[in-house]
């Protein structure tokens, strides 16, 4: 649809609230944004060039239709924004990307018994989580800690039973599993644990103060020792991991600092007065928006997920609908809920703090973006590109004598692995020839951009192949066909020498030449990435052995066959009496095995 039939179709979208979405030609949805009034607020992404800023005139030049949903207020019309970001993952929406490399502690909340571990997925919105730590040898410590003080089970399906598995017979754990321990009088321990981790550790302390006590009256010696010792780790973990103010403050502090090409927030929680937990996101901007408009963004994907929303929330910069936030806010939690700039005082000082650390982290991160940008120029250079590569992809094969042939694509997007654009193929065609098959991957991975499939877009600046003259002219010869220009050279791993199309002698740069090692880099993950696949694809293989032919062997008699032996062969050559001792077998059942074999060799 052309510009003129869309600014005449904009002429009659209504004047209320509501939700708009800007859509490319295969129909695909490329932006969603929430109004007050529709008409107006789509009215300004239809202005002249000139006046458009350059990633918005970038993205309108992509539209080819739009879509719009009325709402009947304001606060529909966010929540709605909210759930179609989610749903769609637009290319031109900030993305939030949590800072998952370092864990938290999860309770399990949800759980009838729960029970608290060390994670590093996504938050369920569900669960508590603490964190995140950047010591994970302290964390681990931690967790043996809270597991011996308030005993929650570990393991990760409890089932009913009547004899107590070990940890509670050396009184690590309750055994709800048991019925020792009612749901109720658990819940309690549950609580006590979450109230500690929240930073109030002098509650749990009072408590085992007294239990020492009366265990010490009952000449329980023994019993008042480990006491002790748990009171004297309570005292030290809590001091040690959280910082204390001076008020006891229920709330939580967001600051945000812009950088060139993403947002950095940091988030403090605060409660009974100290710090308990710190989370980093990094704000991708596909397309550029006012810090405030940023500010909400983040507000709404954060609490709509994290279901611990205090009654305060201390902000470096206000949403743009800062009422609307709030109410939205209150309704997720039943109080009210007030978002505010700090002017002075304490408050303001550790929102200093806050804003402090994510300049030291901004920094890092522009230090290491420009490092990698070096070795990124040097490499156009040093290859006679005409562009610096942001976005540059490896293609590997990998195979076990010629079977389950698979290929792998990695991604490095401006130095760094982007692995969410990582991508698996099962190779179609020759089984046990790389060069055809790098061909093949290079061609389907292309094809699928040039179909506008959003999982291979967009197409790379360069492409590098594990291998040497003979691939490159291969896979050169697809993009030859395909009439595309992407440089693209091979990495040939024996004396690490750079080849190009056409060309029969190889590039050699020095082992330190930091446009080599990112190469490397590259390479390698690429090798990875493939040789895991095979494993996972062969190991699938395996499992589909010819136990699974034998009547009387299910999936765990034949696991536990392949546990005992290693492979079919040894069970092959195994005796009847051997083969029946296995755990789960019976005498019928090794027979069943012995008779198949010796049939299979008639």
């Amino acid at each position: 649809m052309g510009d003129e039939m869309l600014k005449e179709r904009l002429k009659k979208v209504p004047l209320q609230p509501g939700v708009y979405l800007f859509k490319n030609r295969e129909g695909q949805v490329l932006y969603v944004g929430k109004a007050r009034v529709l008409r107006q607020r789509m009215r300004s992404y239809f202005q002249a060039p000139e006046r458009m800023h350059p990633k918005v005139k970038a993205m309108m030049a992509w539209v080819s239709d739009f879509d719009f949903i009325v709402t009947h207020s304001e606060m529909e019309a966010l929540i709605l924004e909210n759930n179609l970001i989610k749903s769609y993952k637009p290319r031109y929406n900030i993305d939030l990307r949590d800072d998952k490399s370092y864990p938290y502690i999860k309770v399990t909340v949800a759980d009838k018994f729960p029970r608290v571990y060390l994670a590093r997925e996504k938050k369920d919105g569900i669960s508590r989580y603490f964190g995140p730590y950047t010591d994970v040898t302290s964390l681990r410590d931690t967790l043996k800690l809270l597991n011996a003080v308030f005993g929650l089970r570990s393991c990760r399906t409890m089932k009913s039973r009547r004899r107590p598995c070990l940890n509670r017979d050396m009184g690590k754990c309750l055994s709800p599993c048991s019925g020792e321990i009612s749901e109720e009088e658990y819940s309690q321990k549950v609580q006590a644990l979450i109230t500690f981790l929240e930073g109030d550790f002098q509650e749990i302390v009072r408590e085992k103060e007294k239990e020492m006590a009366m265990a010490a009256r009952s000449l329980e010696f023994e019993k008042a020792a480990r006491l002790r010792d748990q009171i004297q780790s309570l005292r030290q973990l809590g001091e040690k991991q959280k910082i204390e103010l001076a008020s006891p403050y229920e709330l939580d502090l967001v600051g945000m600092l812009s950088g060139e090409k993403e947002n950095l927030v940091l988030v403090f929680k605060v409660r009974s007065g100290k710090i308990v937990a710190k989370d980093t996101f990094w704000l991708k901007r596909p397309i550029q928006e006012d810090e405030n408009e940023t500010m909400e963004f983040f507000i709404k994907h954060y609490y709509d997920e994290n279901p611990d929303i205090p009654p305060e929330i201390l902000l470096s910069h206000l949403p743009s609908e800062s009422k609307l936030v709030e109410a939205w806010l209150k309704s997720r939690v039943s109080h009210r809920v007030e978002l505010r700039v700090p002017q002075r005082g304490e408050k303001k000082q550790v929102l200093n703090m806050l804003l402090e650390n994510a300049r030291l982290l901004l920094e890092e991160k522009q230090r290491e973006e420009n490092k990698q940008f070096s070795a990124l120029s040097h490499l156009a250079r040093v290859l006679d590109l005409e562009v610096v590569p942001n976005r540059l992809e490896c293609f590997d094969v990998s195979h076990l004598a010629g079977e389950e042939t698979v290929a792998s694509m990695v991604v490095f997007v401006g130095g760094q692995p982007e692995k969410k654009a990582y991508r698996h193929f099962k190779i179609r065609t020759q089984q046990n020839n790389d060069t055809a098959s790098l061909a093949e991957t290079v061609r389907r991975r292309l094809e699928n951009a040039r179909q506008a499939n959003p999982a291979f877009l967009p197409e790379p600046d360069l492409i590098l192949v594990d291998g040497g003259l003979g691939q490159v002219n291969a896979v050169a010869a697809v993009l030859q066909e395909m009439n595309l220009d992407i440089p693209m050279f091979g990495l040939a791993e024996k004396n690490e020498e750079i080849y190009r199309p056409g060309k029969s002698q190889p590039l050699v740069l020095a082992a330190r030449d930091n446009g080599l090692q990112l190469l490397q880099r590259l390479r390698d993950e690429a090798h990875r990435f493939a040789i895991e696949y095979n494993r996972k694809r062969r190991a699938k293989k395996i499992r589909s052995s010819a136990l699974d032919q034998i009547p009387g062997i299910g999936k765990q008699r034949k696991n536990n066959l392949l546990a005992h032996f290693t492979s079919v062969a040894k069970i092959k050559e195994a005796s009847l009496d051997e083969i029946a001792t296995v755990p789960g077998m019976n005498r019928k059942a090794a027979l069943a095995v012995v008779e198949f074999f010796q049939n299979q060799n008639l």
